[in-house]
C-alpha cells in the first residue's frame, strides 16, 4: 500500500469567512500482488516426505534423482527418490551445497557417485579449508569436473574465492590473480566450456558493497568479464544453470534488511562474453536457484514473509518476459531446483517446521 498527502487550499476553495482550509486527499495505490496459490491453482505440487533438516541442493541423472539437506545436528543426509522418497545413508559433508550429474559439494568436502556416494578429498592449501559451492563436469569429457567456492585467508576472518579441477583421479587447484578476486570474495556457480575453457561466478565483497564478479578461464589465463553495477546496491548470485545461462540472487540498497531484497537474474552469453540485467517482477523476494524446462528458465527462491517463490521466463530466451509461478500455499523457502523434463523437475527447501520442502513441477 502506498499513499500521497497533499495539503492546502482546495483547488475550488470558496472564499466565504474561513479563509484557509486544509484540504488533505489521500490517494491509495495498491500494488499487484498475485494472492496465494491453491494446490489446483500450481503447477508445482508438494510431495511428501518423512525426515527434518532442510533440503539444500537436488540433482537428476543417470545416478537416478536425488536431494541432499542439513540435518539439525549439522550432518548431511539423501533422500534418493521421485515417487517415493527414501532416506539412503551417505558420508558426512556438511551442508551440501551444488549437486550435478554425479557430483555433489558441501561445507566440508565432495561426494561422487561410484555405484554409491563416496567422499572425495578436495583440494586445500597449507593452512587454509575449503568450502565447495558449486560443482559442473566438462560437457566435452564428462570425467572431469569443475568446481568453485572459498578458502580461509589465514590470519583472518576473510574467505576468498577459489577455482578446482577434477582431473579424473584428484581435485586440483586453479589459481587466480589477487587482481581479479578481492580478498573476502566466493565463487558460486561455474560453467565449463570444454577443454581448459571455463566461466567462473560469484561474488566480491567491498566498504561499497557487494558486487558481481564473472572471470573466464582460457589458455591458463585468467580475465574479467565486465559487469554492470549499479551504485549503492549489494548483489549477491547464489545460483547458476548453464543450460539456462542465467545467474540468479538477489539485490538490495547497501545496509538494507533482508525485507528489502529483490530477485535479480543475469543472463549470460559466454560466445560474446556478456553478460545482461533482466528486469524482474519486483516482489520482496530472493532467488537461489535456477533451471531450464526445455530450453525455458525457471527459477525458485521465497518471499520475504516466509513463502516459496518461483518465476519462469515466458517467450523467447533474449527477449522475453519474467512472470511469478503460482506456488502452493505453505510456509517454507525453496533452496534448489534441477531437472529439465517435466514432471522430473524438481525444487527442494525447507518448510517453516524445519521439515524438507519438496515441489514437482507438474503443470
Amino acid at each position: 500500500m502506498c499513499s500521497k498527502t497533499w495539503s492546502g487550499d482546495p483547488p475550488n476553495g470558496d472564499d466565504g469567512a474561513v479563509r484557509k482550509r486544509i484540504w488533505s486527499l489521500t490517494v491509495a495505490l495498491t500494488l499487484a500482488t498475485p494472492l496465494p496459490a491453491t494446490a489446483a491453482d500450481s503447477p508445482w505440487q508438494t510431495q511428501p516426505v518423512e525426515a527434518r533438516g532442510a533440503l539444500t541442493a537436488v540433482s537428476s541423472g543417470p545416478e537416478g534423482t536425488w536431494a541432499f539437506g542439513e540435518a539439525p545436528d549439522g550432518r548431511s543426509f539423501a533422500l534418493r527418490g521421485a515417487e517415493d522418497w527414501q532416506r539412503v545413508p551417505i558420508p558426512d559433508v556438511g551442508r551440501v551445497h551444488h549437486a550435478q550429474s554425479g557430483w555433489a559439494v558441501g561445507r566440508r568436502g565432495a561426494l561422487r557417485w561410484t555405484d554409491g556416494w563416496q567422499r572425495v578429498r578436495v583440494a586445500e592449501r597449507a593452512g587454509t579449508s575449503t568450502t565447495l559451492q558449486a560443482v559442473e563436469i566438462d560437457p566435452l569429457a564428462p570425467e572431469l569436473a569443475w568446481a568453485v567456492g572459498a578458502e580461509t585467508v589465514p590470519g583472518t576472518q576473510w574467505r576468498r574465492g577459489v577455482v578446482q579441477r577434477w582431473d579424473g583421479t584428484a581435485w586440483r587447484g586453479v589459481p587466480v590473480p589477487d587482481g581479479l578476486l578481492d580478498t573476502s570474495s566466493e565463487l558460486t556457480g561455474v560453467a565449463p566450456r570444454g577443454g581448459d575453457e571455463v566461466f567462473v561466478y560469484g561474488i566480491d565483497h567491498d566498504r561499497s558493497g557487494s558486487r558481481v564478479v564473472v572471470l573466464r578461464y582460457a589458455g591458463g589465463t585468467w580475465t574479467n568479464v565486465p559487469v554492470s553495477r549499479r551504485a549503492g546496491y549489494d548483489e549477491q548470485v547464489v545460483g547458476h544453470n548453464s543450460e539456462a545461462a542465467r545467474l540468479v540472487g538477489w539485490t538490495a540498497p547497501v545496509g538494507a534488511p533482508a525485507s528489502a531484497r529483490r530477485p535479480l537474474v543475469l543472463r549470460v552469453n559466454p560466445d560474446n562474453r556478456e553478460v545482461v540485467r533482466e528486469r524482474v517482477p519486483a516482489t520482496a523476494a530472493e532467488l537461489t536457484g535456477v533451471t531450464s524446462e526445455y530450453g525455458t528458465p525457471l527459477a525458485v527462491g521465497h518471499t520475504a514473509d516466509g513463502r516459496p517463490y518461483a518465476v519462469r521466463l515466458s517467450g523467447d530466451s533474449e527477449n522475453g518476459t519474467w512472470i511469478a509461478d503460482p506456488v502452493p500455499p505453505v510456509r517454507g523457502r525453496l533452496l534448489a531446483v534441477a531437472g529439465i523434463v517435466v514432471p522430473n523437475i524438481w525444487a527442494v527447501g525447507v518448510t517453516a517446521a524445519n521439515r524438507p520442502l519438496v515441489l514437482r513441477d507438474e503443470p
